[in-house]
């Protein structure tokens, strides 16, 4: 059966101005036909949801979140069970999805079984995107301390050196099932040893990583604060940067020349300043965290005027993140000078793209998957509607969510 959106306003996420008096065709996951009312004919029998006093727009979607985590308190980390982080996983993902997120990328933490159990309905979420991470001796996955003691997980197999050392970790980690590899091209933050301004992987190590995950149709995100590690993961040709808190103009002129997309993650930034002392972190992250703050002022909206592509990402690892993914949109706004339009865009079309799933979802377009909401107000007049999940119905794949 053919179900008929009647909307008082569109935005399809391709850039357009909005259509007003919209009308939307679905049939079973997909988008049938949308466009003005004037020009959709609604077929004999379909099912109808009069939504005219509502704004139809594509689901949002979030490149970085962390979907197993809530604190990044390493005592609270470390005595928190496996099973435990399951279950809160499940928690954050049915979250995010009322939030109107339907399809999140994960950063590091979220496994190809939890995007299964998604795709099974065992619970309920946004479409899943993971990531699988790597990283070198001395780099941020390696948890050693000042005092010379080390965390041995079981991601410890994950720490590799030399091109042929990194090479069989990418094909361990691919042989996962992951969608991307995540690289750290810089130290950063909340690791205790390394610093955001060290630049990691050599460009031979980078090529192989790149190399590697293309061959198995992956994409590579790769962790940047620093200006030298962000340069250098440009020029190898990652899918995108993550953070890019430090940015000169040679670093905005390697955006450009190559299109790969800058996910800011603002969100944490400002979850971390805001909470202090009561956010988790040490005291040596804290000091890394107001360098990063003080040197990359200006650098985002810089990138945003040159016309850097940019991708709505928030780093959600906190508990209170989960769910309020749509404050990244205020914040690209007031930090970039993006437009509401723009702002959207980097939230659907752009992050679908950034997730190499620009082909299914992101827009409202004939052929994709029907995710979208209906929002009870205009965006375009005030962003922080989104913001409110009570104002947001949600459909995946053609299906209202509960």
């Amino acid at each position: 059966m053919v179900h008929a959106i009647k909307a008082g306003r569109l935005i399809d996420g391709c850039g357009g101005d909005p259509i007003e008096a919209a009308v939307m065709l679905v049939e079973g996951k997909t988008i049938h036909a949308v466009g003005s009312a004037t020009h959709i004919k609604i077929p004999e029998g379909a099912e109808i949801t009069d939504a005219s006093e509502k704004t139809l727009m594509p689901g949002l979607i979030d490149t970085h979140v962390h979907i197993m985590s809530t604190s990044a308190s390493l005592e609270q980390n470390l005595f928190t069970p496996k099973a435990v982080s399951y279950f809160q996983a499940a928690k954050n993902l049915k979250r995010t999805l009322r939030a109107g997120f339907t399809t999140v990328r994960d950063a590091g933490g979220a496994d190809a079984g939890i995007r299964q159990a998604l795709e099974m309905g065992l619970i309920s979420g946004p479409r899943l995107v993971v990531s699988g991470c790597i990283g070198q001796t001395g780099g941020l996955m390696e948890l050693r301390f000042p005092s010379g003691a080390q965390i041995i997980n079981e991601d410890t197999w994950r720490v590799c050196d030399g091109v042929e050392g990194v090479r069989k970790t990418v094909r361990k980690v691919l042989r996962r099932g992951v969608d991307f590899v995540k690289i750290f091209a810089t130290g950063g933050v909340v690791a205790p040893q390394g610093s955001p301004f060290t630049a990691e992987w050599s460009p031979d190590e980078l090529a192989v990583i790149i190399e590697e995950a293309h061959r198995c149709g992956a994409g590579v995100m790769a962790h940047a604060e620093g200006n030298a590690g962000i340069k250098n993961a440009l020029r190898a040709g990652v899918t995108s940067i993550e953070h890019g808190n430090v940015l000169d103009q040679e670093a905005i002129d390697l955006f450009l020349a190559k299109g790969i997309f800058l996910v800011p993650t603002l969100h944490i930034t400002r979850i971390l300043s805001e909470k202090g002392d009561t956010a988790g972190l040490s005291a040596v992250s804290k000091r890394k965290e107001e360098r990063l703050a003080k040197e990359g002022q200006g650098c985002f909206r810089r990138a945003c005027e040159a016309g850097v592509k940019v991708a709505l990402g928030t780093d959600a690892f906190i508990a209170d993140m989960h769910g309020s993914n749509a404050a990244e949109l205020s914040l690209m706004m007031d930090m970039g000078g993006l437009s509401t339009m723009e702002a959207i865009i980097a939230g659907t079309r752009n992050a679908a793209e950034c997730c190499l799933l620009g082909d299914e979802v992101g827009t409202l377009e004939a052929g994709k998957l029907a995710d979208f909401l209906l929002v009870d107000g205009d965006p375009l007049t005030d962003i922080t509607v989104l913001q409110a999940p009570e104002r947001i119905t949600v459909y995946k794949e053609g299906l209202l969510v509960q």
